[in-house]
């Protein structure tokens, strides 16, 4: 089984920060508000032309008098790396939290790296024009592609460096899904810091004992999007699951319109379904890629019906053939090397309904 989705590419290789300060330059501890005058000389990027400077316009400042501000020109295969390091932690650190706002539809990746190199890292999206906060349990963070570990498991008295990028203008079909920025770009940065607080948890427990990975209940939405979608939280079925992400597309835009979800930070080793409680306004078929570490994909298909409305695709994990354009060393789904989890809708093959639109809903991705 061949799945065009993505077929060539991985995010491996091309998430990774080239950023590096000196080693005897002072660690400042891990919580920036920006209020001083410049920006401070442990933040540093790799994005082209990159410009580092404290705005004060009210707009563009989350809290206080100050914000980061990152203003760089977009290059293809050039991504815009925003970095800190090294910090020095105060306490026990159990989250990372930050104020982001984009200056456009941005896919967005988040990370704390070890002493060692090793670096764990988030997804989200933003629509843009706006400020998001977001708050996430190092926890919930999973080992990055190009990473090796000697546990497995995120230090958090090791991490140095936090690190937060806009992953458009990757080269080749990447490019393509996740988008392709033009002209001068901004990203503001508040309230940026690494503390003892708990975040809330994104995984959950269901009323059956279900790993719940996302029930789309918070702002920001933390997955990328594929195909250019604006994704936006919507009405979900209720009875306990209020909200929901919506995926729009068209017959114009990009072939695929879907997501991608982090997963390689759950234990899902005796787990044998994955599910996707969904809801879609027109009949549009439904690709479901599972991602192992090693890049190998693992595809199966459904329809979408809309005459069903709330419902939810339970999927065997047995039922996920190889794709073809990958490779694996055992040919099998290895549970406990999966990292993302990416369905997508055909849009060139989906129904439209009047305006040549269509969307399609998903309010909870689990796995029992």
């Amino acid at each position: 089984m061949r799945s065009p989705v993505l077929a060539g590419w991985s995010l491996a290789a091309l998430l990774l920060s080239a950023v590096h300060v000196p080693a005897d330059q002072p660690a400042p501890v891990a919580h920036f508000d920006f209020e001083q005058a410049e920006p401070a000389a442990c933040w540093t990027s790799t994005a082209h032309e990159a410009k580092l400077a404290i705005s004060n316009e009210p707009e563009l400042v989350r809290n206080g008098t100050g914000a980061l501000q990152l203003t760089w020109t977009p290059l293809d295969g050039r991504l815009a790396f925003l970095e800190l390091g090294p910090v020095a932690l105060a306490g026990r650190a159990r989250s990372l939290s930050l104020s982001i706002r984009m200056s456009e539809p941005s896919p967005l990746m988040y990370a704390v790296r070890e002493s060692d190199g090793s670096e764990y890292q988030g997804y989200m999206y933003t629509p843009g024009g706006r400020w998001h906060d977001l708050a996430v349990d190092l926890d919930e963070l999973m080992l990055s592609e190009v990473s090796h570990d000697e546990n497995g498991r995120l230090d958090v008295g090791e991490i140095n460096a936090i690190v937060v990028a806009d992953i458009s203008n990757l080269p080749g079909e990447a490019g393509k899904s996740l988008g392709i920025k033009h002209g001068e770009q901004h990203m503001w940065l508040d309230d940026v810091a690494i503390s003892e607080r708990l975040a809330p948890h994104r995984s959950t427990r269901g009323p059956e004992g279900e790993i719940i990975i996302d029930d789309f209940d918070y702002d920001p939405l933390r997955c990328l999007p594929i195909g250019g979608p604006t994704l936006e939280l919507a009405a979900g079925p209720g009875g306990g699951d209020p909200s929901a992400m919506r995926v729009g597309y068209d017959h114009e835009g990009y072939r695929w319109a879907g997501f991608v979800a982090a997963v390689g930070y759950l234990n899902l080793a005796d787990c044998t379904q994955i599910g996707l409680r969904v809801q879609a306004d027109c009949e549009a078929p439904l690709t479901v890629v599972l991602e192992e570490r090693d890049g190998s994909k693992y595809v199966t298909r459904h329809r979408l019906d809309p005459a069903a409305g709330w419902y939810d695709v339970a999927l065997d994990f047995a039922c996920f053939k190889l794709d073809d354009a990958t490779q694996d060393e055992n040919g099998h789904l290895d549970l406990d090397q999966l990292r993302v989890i990416i369905p997508v809708v055909n849009a060139h093959r989906a129904q439209v309904g009047e305006g040549g639109a269509g969307a399609w809903l998903v309010s909870r991705i689990w796995c029992r």
